[in-house]
């Protein structure tokens, strides 16, 4: 099972590289779940970041080429997860005195979506090890995620997409409470070169806040 969506990730396409550093690239704050970290990248994790961004299952089923060498990790780390809010996905299995901040398996963030002008809307994308599908792990950060923008940003709406075939993403979308508002044809050139098409799905905060007081 697979479980990622069209999100911020991307290949190096300029060339940068750099000395590896503990520093987080922002400023996002820690959130923490039953079973996850969310935090703020750092260059040291690009080892980790290249391990499961490099299998071709994932990026094909995200969105974005798979890493061809830690420069690329690299570019994804400063580039990319140090805009908007973008935060690791760490099991706190992974977190002992000598990996103190854990081993990231995945990406999660609320980015600009570039269907809406309305900066009060942010989409949802995320990106998850193979080796960790089908657990549960995404649908759990989402919902931490949701909830941090909805409350701490004060978001009027949060977007996601994802392609038809992906099966596993939309079970994701569905168990956070996304409205589905259609299929945008031809959305994309895929890596193949075929036009793909996106499943579009939008939350509100309304909707977001009727569930939450359901439960």
């Amino acid at each position: 099972m697979e479980e990622s969506s069209p999100a911020a990730h991307a290949t190096n396409q300029s060339g940068k590289d750099g000395a590896q550093s503990g520093e987080p690239v922002s400023d996002v704050p820690p959130i923490k779940t039953d079973r996850l970290l969310l935090r703020a990248f750092a260059p040291a994790d690009a080892e980790a970041v290249f391990a499961y961004s490099s299998d071709p299952r994932i990026g094909h089923d995200a969105g974005w080429p798979a890493h061809r060498s830690l420069d690329d990790s690299l570019f994804f780390i400063r580039d990319i997860a140090s805009q908007g809010h973008v935060w690791a996905l760490v099991p706190k299995e992974t977190i002992r005195p000598e990996t103190p901040q854990g081993t990231p398996i995945g990406s999660i963030g609320l980015i600009a979506d570039p269907a809406r002008e309305y900066d009060r809307v942010l989409m949802l994308g995320y990106a998850i090890d193979a080796e960790f599908w089908g657990k549960g792990y995404t649908t759990e950060a989402s919902m931490a995620v949701l909830a941090y923008g909805f409350d701490a940003l004060e978001l009027a709406a949060v977007s996601c997409t994802c392609y038809p075939w992906n099966k596993a993403s939309k079970r994701v979308i569905d168990k956070c409470g996304f409205e589905y508002e259609g299929c945008r044809h031809l959305a994309e050139i895929g890596q193949d070169g075929v036009p793909e098409d996106f499943l579009c799905h939008i939350l509100t905060k309304k909707r977001w806040l009727d569930t939450c007081q359901a439960e």
